[in-house]
């Protein structure tokens, strides 16, 4: 039985930095991917529901 907790994640094979946004293996100094940056300072997206179709009542 591994003493690792389910939510550590693996180290990369590779031996680089991972991102911290999507865990994949980074190759820039900066240690994160230029489109993860871009994606973690927008604001978030609100989460919308489609609207039900309202059947219409004819009178």
């Amino acid at each position: 039985m591994s003493t690792r907790h389910y939510h550590t994640p693996l180290p990369s094979a590779s031996g680089r930095a991972q991102c911290p946004v999507c865990h994949k293996a980074v190759y820039s100094l900066a240690g994160i991917h230029p489109q993860c940056a871009v994606r973690q300072s927008d604001p978030p997206r609100p989460k919308v529901k489609p609207n039900a179709a309202v059947p219409l009542v004819e009178a």
